[in-house]
């Protein structure tokens, strides 16, 4: 195996930890907060970061995504990263300090937003951090490493301070406040490591070259957000404050799941994107093919986990308030499969492209489909009515993306590895469904369905010869002769 293919392996874990740690700390301090602060408290604090939110994916301006594209594109050239960096790093500056005014203006103006001033304004404090972040740069040339170590760090410093600071329902607005610092933390250490990569200048940049792509993926950007901010919000007035905390709690537990499926994505969307820039098309085919695989192999069988774990999850880390959280987790599993399938074949092909003013078609379409959704299921069915808005919507993305995208990629061995991570899957739901039968307390029972059906699922995936599967243990197996040779 050539060291290009383990770089990718191990850049992928540390990618892996730092996506998981970005939705884990939230679902973390959730499993901590839902027993000291009441579902109302968290659901005011929710709406608020909601909210803000909107303005901080204005702030950005698309550039995370975009960023990542271009400095990828300049990894052999110092001289243009520079540029690069410098002009998205100030236009980035100044649509955060117009934003952040909109923000303070619009908190004012409305007197609901006005009576809760305090927790609005902590809030708003994520839409000003937004100026330092440049975890773009670091993504974009593979520094996988560097991000997800400091990422751990200051997630776990986050933490403690939760545990110390927030002990009681009139400690929200300190929780939300908590939250906002944990983010600051990785921005300030990613500005001042940052000239290690790049140097900001101030001279000589040509802005308005970028203009046309972020202002497109701003749009986009915020549309793809909708899915979810959309329902938050419309939630905030259709329905009470504690179908927002079920809705929450359901949601965080996917996301971090969806991260650590759309991390196999990530993680090889520079090299895809340098190998459409040389022309190399048979690497960029075998690339994309591969991610499409890591995404069949890692979602189905989560779906089917949690169909059988998120009950009794659910209740254990929440309590048994939030049994409905563990209904809403079991319907948003679906977009393990739905939602990656989208970004890699759809967004990010039309992105590696520079055929990004299509991807507001598809967004477009899901935003309608999702607005239209939660105006008539939200009244009616509350958290699950915003759920089956979402997978709808997620739905009709991903067949837009899909038509979009597919001229732009050729998949190979797809179907080979369906047909096994199917025949994976259902062995590993028997044994699933069998398990459960077994005289044994909840713990013991979960620890008994997680390390079985792990371990069965692989190990049928191995005997199947499945091909990615096999260049992973391969890249294990040679790790650990390594570390056994070293001894």
């Amino acid at each position: 195996m050539s060291s290009n293919r383990q770089s990718l392996s191990k850049g992928g874990l540390y990618y892996l930890l730092y996506n998981v740690l970005n939705v884990a700390f939230p679902f973390v301090t959730g499993i901590y907060v839902a027993r000291v602060l009441l579902p109302e408290s968290i659901g005011e604090v929710t709406a608020a970061q909601n909210l803000a939110q909107y303005f901080v994916i204005l702030a950005f301006l698309g550039i995370p995504t975009y960023g990542l594209r271009e400095i990828a594109k300049t990894r052999n050239d110092r001289a243009g990263r520079d540029q690069v960096f410098s002009e998205l790093f100030v236009i980035n500056l100044i649509s955060t300090i117009a934003f952040s005014v909109l923000y303070l203006a619009l908190v004012l103006a409305v007197p609901a937003y006005r009576a809760s001033l305090p927790l609005y304004l902590v809030t708003g404090i994520s839409i000003v951090l937004n100026a330092l972040n440049v975890s773009w740069l670091f993504e974009g040339l593979e520094e996988f490493r560097f991000i997800s170590i400091r990422n751990l760090a200051f997630k776990a410093l986050s933490f403690i301070m939760l545990v110390i600071f927030v002990r009681g329902p009139e400690d929200y607005i300190v929780y939300a406040l908590i939250t906002v610092l944990g983010t600051a933390g990785n921005y300030l250490v990613n500005m001042a490591f940052s000239p290690r990569f790049a140097r900001i200048r101030f001279r000589g940049l040509n802005l308005k070259r970028h203009l046309k792509s972020i202002l497109f993926l701003v749009a986009v950007n915020l549309a793809i957000e909708l899915y979810s901010l959309m329902d938050v919000t419309m939630m905030n007035f259709l329905s009470g404050k504690e179908s927002i905390a079920f809705y929450k709690y359901g949601h965080n537990i996917e996301k971090i799941l969806l991260q650590i499926v759309n991390t196999f994505t990530m993680v090889l969307i520079p090299r895809i994107t340098y190998c459409h820039k040389t022309g190399d098309r048979d690497e960029f085919n075998r690339l994309v093919s591969k991610a499409f695989k890591l995404i069949l192999i890692t979602s189905v069988p989560m779906i089917i986990g949690i169909c059988f774990t998120a009950d009794f999850l659910i209740v254990k880390m929440y309590g048994e308030a939030y049994l409905s959280s563990a209904a809403v987790l079991k319907l948003f599993s679906v977009l393990l499969l739905i939602s990656p399938i989208g970004y890699l074949l759809g967004s990010r092909m039309l992105l590696v492209t520079d055929h990004e003013n299509q991807m507001l078609i598809s967004v477009g379409i899901g935003a309608m489909v999702n607005l239209i959704g939660n105006l008539l299921l939200i009244p009616r069915f509350q958290e699950y009515g915003a759920t089956w808005a979402s997978i709808i919507s997620e739905l009709a993305v991903m067949v837009v993306y899909v038509i979009l995208g597919k001229k732009y990629f050729k998949l190979s061995g797809v179907l080979k590895t369906t047909l096994k991570v199917s025949a994976g899957a259902g062995i590993m739901f028997m044994y699933l469904f069998g398990v459960r039968f077994l005289p044994l307390n909840g713990w013991i029972l979960l620890a008994l369905e997680i390390a079985g059906a792990v371990i069965i699922y692989v190990l049928a995936l191995a005997l199947l010869k499945e091909s990615v599967t096999r260049e992973y243990l391969t890249v294990l197996r040679q790790k650990l002769e390594r570390l056994r040779k070293s001894k």
